[in-house]
């Protein structure tokens, strides 16, 4: 039945008789406004709890959306950060790590991928008096502790942790679980026959009242995002060569290729025939910064290198119409792999950046023509042209980068009216330590094309020199823009940094003038990461939306 179906199937946790548990630290953020927690690395395991407000999460295991009462579990080497939030939240995060002890000999080891849990991605409801009282009471004990978890605490974590178990064998019955289990089921199954009656009976609601929910809930009726899947599906597999138009219909569930194409044209715009067309040239962005490259001209890769945290912006916005994607996370390791997924491509050009070892260039030579561009080039124009004369693309990039000088010179023009001489400088923090930084994209968008006043002077324009809060607050900077490393360590040790008397005593601090910068795009050297960062210093400073650059 397919109310069966739409119950996740559980998997088979580990006995946790022979494993321990040690809690670390705990994150609670609450508030109205929104919160302020990015796409973040986890180097243990990290249990999320929701106590207030519903959340939209982007974690490995896709996007989730968390009520009061729900629990989300994340994994060692894996990453999450929230993407929206209604109504005052109020999060708990809970890091720890796990222990495996064999025989009286043997000791323990770290465990880092222990399945624990039945499912992944959002968990069963834990009843809300249990899990508040609980909550509350170990990021009370942390506090009192001074961020040491104290005995009483790491019992009262095993506690919320057994709940957290025995609650995920349970179906909930919440109205949010039976919306996002039905948004699952379509995502599995869009290819079927689905009726709104079929899938509002699986949810146990009526088919009015199931269509008024997820469209509320999602934007969009159940049957419409089935539809929009359909032909997400579709565009993947015209980029396929020798894939015929009647079969592409039939594979994503339309019976009538001619009503399928009315569809499409209706829904994306141009006929099948002339998107088929357009999408015929089998290109591969080795790395994510060649994506940023690609787009300005209009052209989108087959494959790419795709992440939720490190490339957010592009996996977002278009992981869907990218057909393949490889590793972005730690490519220098996963390059191997990345090759045996391009083996299955018949790629017609492969764009890669120079800096890659002998050995990956050779083998990804076998695969295809490649095409290297600088790693680290003095601009990022010259091989923003380069590109789009190799690729037939030179009209597309001059009219772009015509409109992109537009724009900057815009931003640049109400920057200085609103902030004067006023001096900016880049912090970036890596665990405990704080360093003076400009890679070579801030130094040319910062400094260059929107001319704001730097604050210190390094005798060079890239650096990255170790300082301590004290001299930061000598340098006396106007604005701070942060560059904070995105990983579970580093993060909390900003919470405490916020609290260090010697930070606080930084001008620019006490006048709020701190911002926050994220590694995507301002470490990427490309056409596009520069665009997305002047309309990030654009509301940065002047909290305006941008405009428009084809």
């Amino acid at each position: 039945m397919l109310q069966e179906k739409m119950i996740e199937q559980a998997g088979q946790p580990m006995d946790w008789d022979g494993l321990a548990f040690r809690l670390l630290s705990v994150q609670v953020l609450k508030g109205s406004d929104e919160i302020h927690l990015p796409q973040q690395l986890v180097l243990s395991y990290a249990l999320i709890v929701v106590t207030g407000g519903t959340v939209q999460l982007l974690a490995d295991t896709g996007l989730l959306e968390l009520a009061a009462g729900s629990v989300s579990l994340c994994l060692p080497g894996q990453t999450f950060g929230a993407v929206e939030q209604s109504g005052s939240l109020e999060m708990y995060v809970f890091y720890f790590n796990v222990y495996q002890y064999g025989a009286a000999d043997e000791g323990s080891r770290l465990l880092k991928d222990a399945q624990l849990l039945p499912q992944t991605g959002q968990l069963a409801q834990i009843p809300m008096p249990f899990i508040l009282t609980l909550c509350n009471e170990l990021a009370q004990r942390e506090e009192m502790e001074q961020r040491k978890v104290s005995f009483r605490a790491q019992i009262a974590f095993q506690e919320l942790l057994y709940n957290v178990r025995v609650s995920s064998w349970q179906r909930p019955r919440d109205t949010n679980y039976a919306l996002e289990q039905a948004k699952k089921y379509i995502e599995e199954h869009f290819t079927r026959d689905l009726t709104s009656q079929s899938l509002a009976q699986a949810a146990e609601f009526s088919p009015k009242y199931f269509n008024d929910l997820f469209k509320r809930k999602y934007g969009k009726s159940a049957l419409d995002y089935a539809t929009e899947l359909r032909l997400q599906q579709a565009k993947r597999l015209m980029a396929e060569s020798g894939a015929k138009l009647r079969d592409i219909a039939h594979q994503v569930g339309y019976a009538d290729e001619f009503y399928f194409s009315r569809k499409f044209k209706k829904m994306i715009g141009v006929p099948p025939a002339v998107y088929m067309k357009s999408r015929r040239r089998k290109l591969v962005a080795y790395s994510s910064s060649l994506l940023g490259q690609l787009l300005p001209l209009n052209l989108m890769p087959y494959a790419a290198a795709l992440h939720p945290k490190w490339t957010e912006y592009y996996y977002m916005n278009y992981r869907n119409e990218i057909p393949v994607h490889i590793s972005a996370y730690r490519s220098n390791q996963d390059w191997q792999a990345n090759l045996e997924v391009l083996r299955q491509v018949s790629a017609d050009l492969i764009l890669a950046e120079e800096s890659l070892q002998a050995e990956e260039k050779a083998a990804l030579e076998q695969l295809a023509s490649v095409h290297y561009l600088s790693s680290e080039p003095a601009d990022w124009r010259s091989p923003f042209l380069e590109l789009a004369e190799l690729l037939g693309e030179s009209w597309q990039a001059e009219q772009w980068l015509a409109a992109f000088d537009w724009e900057a010179g815009q931003v640049r023009e109400q920057l200085h009216a609103q902030i004067g001489s006023e001096s900016v400088v880049v912090i970036r923090m890596l665990h405990n330590k704080l360093y003076l930084h400009c890679s070579r994209s801030m130094a040319s968008m910062i400094y260059q094309e929107l001319q704001l006043k730097p604050a210190f002077d390094a005798g060079g324009e890239i650096y990255n020199i170790p300082v301590t809060p004290q001299e930061i607050a000598a340098i006396g900077a106007d604005h701070l823009l942060m560059l904070i490393r995105r990983e579970s360590d580093t993060l909390n040790e900003w919470s405490r940094l916020q609290n260090d008397p010697q930070w606080l005593k930084i001008a620019a601090v006490q006048r709020h003038r701190v911002h926050f910068l994220a590694s995507d795009p301002w470490r990427e050297q490309s056409a596009y990461a520069q665009l997305r960062m002047i309309r990030e210093i654009r509301q940065l400073f002047l909290g305006q939306s941008s405009i428009h650059v084809p």
